[in-house]
């Protein structure tokens, strides 16, 4: 966005400073985020900014022709087109960010221009394993970085797991948007789940098979160019077109597998296959044997219960975070 700033006004004190707050840190510091109190202030001379508040605030905001673009907070959903503020932090943010994509030139400068790590996980198991493995290890690098978590598998049941509120946004629409011609923005559809930064998995498994190696190669771009991601986790448990592009980019590879004969003929198709898609060679992907995963409640809190536990502890060895990797 021009000016890359936000000044918010006309609420209480309180409200602006908690979403002041919030939006600075998802936006990874890249944005200068305000609250206004008086516009007759000698310090309010932003014309650039991105200004967000109430219908009145606004209105004096464009008397005084002080802003080209302006974000309404309003009392009810659906209300004068504008965003309804009783909604959590997180909800207000991905409305703000569409907005954003609708102005002319609001681009969000890069700041982690060494581009992210790729982890990438496979598995010869089920995908709910997949799903819980591949969140623990996005649960524990995030703990000192920022973490973007995609998922390409089939009804994994991410949703249900830890009980995701469902605003109708997940990689479908992403999948939309990257068959287009148009920019990217990832905002729109990114969430977050403790620390984790993480795109919902198609509710629809039909759209796994109809992405593009194109689409993947523009979501790459969009992911790299971003410049908020320290590390990517993949979980691909459906070999989507295009998804060797994951592989050639992985840092660390793991694939999830079992014991007995059957387990071991479809982990040796499994490698042959990352090899091709490697361009051939030695590939690294180190074998992964899960315990048996607890989940006597579901919930967020899983997470942590997880990364705490004997499959954390499993998943910081294969990281390298512990003495015995």
């Amino acid at each position: 966005m021009q000016g890359n700033t936000v000044l918010l006004g006309g609420f209480e004190p309180s409200y602006m400073k908690k979403l002041a707050l919030y939006l600075t840190a998802r936006m990874g510091g890249q944005v200068q985020v305000g609250i206004v109190d008086e516009l007759q202030s000698e310090s309010v001379k932003d014309q650039e900014a991105v200004w967000i508040g109430s219908e009145r605030f606004l209105e004096e905001v464009r008397a005084g022709e002080k802003a080209l673009r302006c974000i309404l907070l309003t009392e009810e959903e659906g209300e004068d087109g504008g965003i309804c503020r009783y909604q959590s932090c997180e909800k207000l943010y991905q409305r703000i960010m569409f907005f954003y994509r609708q102005m002319e030139g609001v681009p969000i400068a890069s700041v982690n221009t060494a581009g992210p790590k790729w982890v990438v996980l496979t598995t010869d198991q089920s995908v709910s394993q997949l799903l819980a493995f591949s969140t623990v290890c996005a649960q524990i690098l995030s703990e000192t970085a920022e973490v973007l978590y995609l998922n390409f598998s089939e009804c994994c049941g991410m949703r249900d797991v830890f009980l995701l509120e469902d605003d109708g946004t997940d990689l479908a629409d992403l999948a939309v948007e990257l068959a287009g011609d148009g920019p990217v923005c990832l905002d729109t559809v990114t969430r977050r789940l403790e620390r984790i930064n993480y795109i919902l998995p198609t509710a629809n498994p039909m759209i796994l098979h109809e992405i593009r190696a194109q689409d993947i190669s523009r979501l790459i771009q969009a992911v790299e160019q971003s410049g908020k991601y320290q590390y990517v986790v993949a979980a691909v448990g459906t070999s989507c077109c295009g998804c060797d592009q994951f592989f050639l980019r992985a840092s660390q590879m793991f694939h999830l597998t079992g014991e007995g004969a059957l387990a071991a003929c479809s982990r040796q198709e499994w490698e042959e296959f990352i090899r091709l898609c490697r361009g051939g060679g030695e590939v690294s992907v180190r074998e992964v044997r899960l315990p048996f995963i607890e989940m006597e409640n579901r919930g967020i809190h899983l997470l942590q219960e997880w990364a705490d536990g004997e499959i954390g502890q499993l998943a910081r060895k294969y990281l390298g975070f512990s003495e015995d990797s």
